[in-house]
């Protein structure tokens, strides 16, 4: 997530996200390349190689729609995540979920808009936890402990996925885009909103801007998924605990600082 947090503010009251993925509702005829095989030719050798398993066309057959489009999103992420976005090519896809090449482009126009749908399904997903943590009653440090532990587990229990984000998405110049700049926006408000509801009840420093002390809480997780990404972090003991331990840390150098008697800022 080594660019989750652009350098901008974020409009308090901005609207909703314009940004929809439109799946093509028909198959997309596409010339033959030369590192592709066509459709026959990958489902001729898929079935000289399961040796009398269904063929990938009879596997479809038996699935509905959205079972196809799930298969082929899951697998997406697999492949992205070992070969890289630019390294991919849409028969390793097809191949990886077990599916007609061609059935690929039923659901999706090109490479770019499985890219597209893998992020804005799964951060829809982490952003419904957030929220959920944001309603909650609890005081603000409780809350911003869960919003960590979310993300730090997300690396433990979706390591594809966080791979994905870190090293494919936020590295195409789609991610820069207003439409997902408002999309990942949404993370700073709500956090923002957090920091402002713990200053309110006296629990945080009223003097802090929260909208600048966002930016760091996510920094700071940020930095440390990406480091567990680049295997530059080991895990000690029990990987559940081990992760705890990592949200605890980051929350508690946020709220309290490394020093005993947390001064306040500028005062020695």
């Amino acid at each position: 997530m080594s660019t989750m947090a652009p350098a901008r503010r974020f409009r308090e009251n901005s609207g909703p996200c314009l940004l929809c993925v439109e799946h093509s509702s028909r198959m997309l005829r596409l010339p033959r390349r030369n590192d592709e095989c066509s459709m026959s030719e990958t489902q001729a050798s898929g079935a000289k190689r399961s040796g009398g398993k269904k063929s990938a066309g009879a596997a479809d057959k038996s699935r509905s729609g959205a079972e196809k489009r799930r298969l082929i999103v899951d697998a997406a992420i697999k492949v992205f995540a070992e070969k890289g976005y630019h390294g991919t090519r849409i028969s390793d896809i097809a191949k990886n979920a077990e599916t007609a090449y061609g059935l690929v482009y039923h659901y999706f126009k090109n490479k770019e808009e499985i890219l597209d749908t893998i992020f804005l399904e799964r951060w829809g997903e982490f952003m419904g936890a957030v929220r959920a943590i944001a309603a909650d009653d609890r005081g603000a440090e409780d809350q911003l402990l869960s919003i960590a532990a979310v993300i730090l587990n997300a690396h433990r229990t979706r390591p594809e996925w966080m791979k994905v984000l870190v090293f494919e998405i936020q590295r195409t110049q789609r991610f820069a885009d207003p439409e997902r700049v408002e999309v990942v926006g949404e993370l700073f408000r709500t956090v923002a909103e957090i920091l402002r509801g713990g200053q309110s009840r006296g629990e945080l420093r009223e003097a802090l801007d929260p909208e600048l002390a966002c930016y760091i809480f996510v920094g700071g997780l940020d930095v440390v998924v990406t480091s567990r990404a680049l295997e530059l972090i080991e895990i000690e003991g029990d990987e559940g605990t081990y992760y705890a331990r990592m949200a605890r840390t980051v929350v508690d150098l946020f709220i309290n600082g490394m020093s005993a008697s947390q001064p306040e800022p500028g005062r020695s």
